[in-house]
């Protein structure tokens, strides 16, 4: 296998190293898509989920592609391709390389555009781009390729290598279950036949929302906090870095509108991993936890008191049976999209994807990038997707600060003006950049 010693890697090395070998044997047996249906079967396609990574330098575009072919040696999984066989899609190997460009438009996924690739990498100036299909990867199963990508960037930039724990290297093996479905093997295990998942709550919707259904533009406001006194108020208050995002957003919207007569609800994005065989897999293995509030949040004590509710409820849903009732709800609807005969069949049954409302608003945090020494070399990390229907929160943590993107598919700035007023009042740091009409564009495949 080429090593960082001998030469600039080549495309044709990912296949040949050892994990490149085991993809090729595993790919036959374990290729279907299954959990990553519901961003399949869209009638007008799914739009593209990017990190957005900005730099403190320019971008060396041959560094930048060498570091590519080294990490894809690592997860030669993200090389495939989609193929269509009896309205059922399929990973299959793609030969043909990942190109980066620089661009500060990103390519269609599936397209000509990026030789069918289902990730793309580009670049504009100092900032970094990777876009990946919900189909194939959830937020957890494309941060570590994220991060080998950015190790051996700034490791064959600054010639220095240290050992960081968590990055996985091109000498490390894949585990097999990386690539297999989350749900394969619990199937014989249902029991309710429900077969579209529980996601309307009876909860408070914004006023901005009522006509947002029609709208065609996303925007982005993006808020990004200090992670030391975030942290600081947070433990104060009992809560997690999601917990307390979600309780501020809350706020915010009992601030803007004090007159609501519904509970307001997060709808917190939960990796279900724990409750299934392949617990290592890269593939979409996502649920949703419903945290409603049903209270004006006016003091710390009522603060804490929210974010231990919090808390326990998240708790109680990452028990096993709770864990398995959501994964079985998920397993019934692609269970009945199996059943249908078309891909316009299976389209029509997801259509209600399209134009959905969860009210009040959605929140995921994708974790800690921890990168060591590397770190410096970030000023900031985003990750975004166009097209949601309402609000929803997107979290990142890297260098000693949080990003907080709110989306939206209304224009109105009061909830992230809000929000930041309470992160004043609490002491806590932030800087709020230039609100952005933003779009990341639709699978071609």
């Amino acid at each position: 296998m080429l090593t960082l010693e001998t030469a600039t890697p080549t495309y044709q090395d990912i296949f040949e190293s050892k994990n490149g070998q085991t993809y090729l044997e595993l790919l036959p047996t374990i290729a279907k898509i299954t959990s990553g249906q519901s961003f399949l079967y869209r009638q007008n396609g799914t739009a593209s989920m990017v990190i957005d990574i900005r730099l403190t330098e320019m971008i060396d575009p041959t560094i930048l592609q060498s570091a590519l072919n080294l990490s894809l040696q690592r997860y030669p999984y993200l090389t495939s391709k989609l193929v269509e066989k009896n309205a059922n899609y399929f990973l299959s190997y793609n030969d043909k390389p990942i190109i980066i460009s620089e661009t500060a438009e990103l390519r269609p996924l599936g397209s000509l555009l990026v030789n069918e690739h289902l990730i793309d990498v580009t670049y504009s100036k100092n900032t970094l781009f990777v876009a990946y299909h919900h189909a194939i990867a959830d937020g957890r199963g494309i941060m570590p390729f994220v991060n080998t990508l950015l190790y051996y960037y700034f490791g064959t930039k600054t010639q220095v290598w240290p050992k960081v724990d968590g990055v996985n290297l091109i000498s490390d093996t894949m585990k097999p279950n990386e690539m297999s479905e989350p749900f394969e093997n619990l199937k014989k295990e249902m029991t309710n036949r429900q077969d579209t998942p529980n996601l309307q709550h009876d909860g408070y919707q914004l006023l901005e929302t009522h006509n947002s259904k029609d709208s065609a533009t996303s925007y982005r406001y993006e808020i990004v906090i200090d992670q030391a006194s975030f942290m600081k108020f947070a433990k104060a208050h009992n809560a997690s870095p999601a917990i307390a995002v979600a309780i501020m957003i809350a706020q915010a919207i009992q601030k803007s509108y004090p007159n609501f007569n519904l509970p307001i609800i997060a709808h917190m994005a939960s990796d279900l991993r724990l409750g299934t065989t392949n617990q290592n897999t890269f593939r979409n293995c996502v649920g949703s936890i419903v945290l409603p509030i049903n209270q004006s949040i006016e003091s710390d004590a009522q603060f804490a008191d929210v974010a231990t509710t919090f808390r326990q409820i998240i708790k109680e849903s990452k028990q096993p049976e709770a864990l398995r009732s959501s994964i079985m709800q998920m397993i019934n609807l692609f269970d009945k999209l199996d059943s249908l005969p078309t891909l316009k069949d299976k389209q029509q049954r997801l259509a209600f994807f399209d134009n959905l409302l969860l009210n009040t608003f959605i929140i995921s945090y994708s974790g800690q990038t921890k990168l060591g020494l590397f770190e410096r070399y970030i000023k900031e990390m985003h990750t975004y997707m166009s097209g949601t229907t309402g609000l929803s929160i997107e979290m990142l943590a890297v260098n000693g600060e949080i990003s907080v993107d709110m989306l939206q598919s209304f224009e109105s700035d009061v909830y992230a003006n809000t929000f930041t007023q309470i992160l004043s009042d609490h002491a806590i740091a932030y800087h709020f950049n230039q609100p952005t009409v933003f779009t990341t564009p639709k699978d071609n495949i």
